[in-house]
């Protein structure tokens, strides 16, 4: 990409509904290519704590942040735990596995040696858990193994399908369940460090069911904070406890990498749909992830059946969708990010109604957020402002899947960065007045001054009661701009 290329800020793009999550790594974290991606239309940046350290993290939180605030615009920050995934060690080089040769899995080393015949693997316990015949597979399923023997600590496997290998790459052991915490000690680890960087999303990793949540949400808990659980949907067991995940979650990811090792190849689009549709039912965002535009890691430029691959799930219902390896360590990151903008962008074009959220939980806030919804859909109204303490009065107006803008109005500049993630949402940082009302009527003139409303516009409102956002949700009203972006009057 041309050094000199200089994409316009999207401060006034409301109809951009599909959000672009971006994982952040060495390709990417560099004082212009942050900048440049922000400028694009980066949404929220995900951090993976599988890979790399917490200084690291820290100092691109803080650059994230500055080069936001130096826009005046929100990027929502992610955190991904490692979770309960296996995962070779930490060892030098490249190796080549042979197809037809064979290959010790050292189990319960960190790290070491490493060759093509010895590789070590950090989970102490998996020696225990597989037994003769079963596969074994590394690197996203690109290299299959089948299990020979095992014993003690090591496990001797045949390579079926060979290829290269480096270290931390992940083990997936199909039709086994590895006995391995939802949140263990380095989940919580790095947990703790994420509430410390007051990061918007924790992504946890592997769930498996309902009770895997717990305890992260008991750590937020614990340490004050409001930052939404995102559940990683990528186990068969997931699929069984899709309802009750849902139900703990604040929003979910489609990780169809490991999802698609574990389960069959050709049962992930269904897979895919099915996870979407229940998610949109209840009201929650979902991203979809993983090979977006896999070819862009190597190439400036993606397949047809990759933009098809995003077009469709946007159009099946999903809200975001993921770059993996092509924005954190392939050759285009920045070229990754603003194809994924291009193909979203027509996509939403195409965007029609959706499922609204008739099983979504606050069932005061529902109500009072789909009539609010109702009343700017049979006003013709150009903008929905909604006050919101947390985020949730937002979640649940986006959910209603309305073409018509909405605005989060808030005291609180994290949950500003958190609405990121909603269809169609941007967010206003405005001070609480004592009545909600005078609240609302401060936004409009924020935002009529930001030139995102103009005169005679026609704005609903949607607030709490006494106060706009720390009141309960329970007024809608519907409101004309003035000439001096002041309200005019009801409707």
């Amino acid at each position: 990409m041309s050094d000199s290329f200089k994409p316009p800020i999207p401060l006034n793009d409301d109809m951009r509904r599909t959000r672009i999550v971006a994982t952040i790594g060495p390709a990417s974290c560099d004082e212009q290519s942050l900048r440049t991606m922000i400028q694009a239309g980066l949404d929220v940046a995900r951090l993976n704590y599988s890979h790399g350290d917490d200084e690291w993290r820290a100092e691109v939180t803080k650059r994230i942040r500055r080069i936001a605030d130096e826009y005046g615009i929100h990027i929502g920050i992610m955190a991904d735990l490692p979770g309960p995934k296996l995962r070779l060690g930490r060892f030098e080089g490249t190796f080549h596995l042979s197809a037809g040769e064979y290959v010790m899995l050292r189990c319960g080393e960190i790290e070491g040696h490493a060759d093509s015949s010895s590789l070590p693997v950090e989970y102490e316990g998996l020696a225990e858990e597989i037994r003769p015949g079963d596969p074994v597979l590394l690197s996203d399923g690109l290299i299959q193994l089948e299990v020979e023997e095992c014993n003690e600590l090591i496990v001797k496997c045949r390579i079926i399908e060979g290829g290269q290998i480096t270290q931390r790459k992940g083990i997936n052991v199909p039709g086994t369940i590895v006995k391995l915490p939802a949140v263990g000690p380095r989940d919580e680890e790095a947990l703790n460090h994420a509430i410390d960087l007051d990061v918007e999303f924790i992504a946890v990793s592997y769930v498996r069911n309902e009770e895997d949540i717990t305890p992260a949400r008991r750590i937020l808990q614990e340490r004050g904070s409001k930052a939404w659980i995102v559940s990683k949907i990528e186990h068969p067991s997931a699929l069984e406890s899709l309802n009750g995940i849902i139900e703990a979650s604040d929003a979910v990811m489609v990780a169809r990498g490991d999802l698609g090792v574990e389960i069959p190849p050709e049962d992930v689009p269904m897979a895919q749909d099915k996870i979407v549709k229940a998610a949109r039912k209840r009201g929650l965002p979902v991203i979809v992830a993983t090979q977006m535009l896999e070819s862009m890691v190597t190439n400036p430029r993606p397949t047809r059946a990759e933009v098809a691959d995003i077009a469709n799930a946007i159009r099946h219902g999903a809200t975001a969708v993921m770059l993996s390896a092509e924005t954190a360590s392939g050759a285009y990151p920045v070229d990754s990010l603003l194809t994924m903008l291009r193909v979203t962008r027509r996509a939403d074009l195409e965007w029609d109604g959706l499922t609204r959220p008739t099983d979504a939980k606050l069932l005061l806030t529902r109500a009072v957020a789909h009539a609010g919804v109702t009343l700017a859909e049979t006003s013709s109204a150009d903008r929905i402002l909604v006050a919101t303490k947390y985020g949730n009065a937002a979640r649940l107006v986006a959910a209603h899947s309305t073409k018509i803008p909405i605005t989060a109005v808030t005291n609180n500049p994290s949950v500003a960065r958190r609405v990121m993630l909603l269809p169609g949402v941007d967010a206003v940082v405005c001070e609480e007045l004592e009545r909600g009302s005078s609240t609302m009527r401060l936004a409009i003139k924020t935002i009529f001054e930001n030139g995102r409303l103009k005169e005679n516009d026609r704005v609903v409102a949607i607030s709490g009661s006494p106060k706009a956002m720390s009141g309960a949700t329970s007024t809608a009203r519907l409101y004309r701009v003035a000439e001096d972006g002041s309200v005019a009057g009801d409707e």
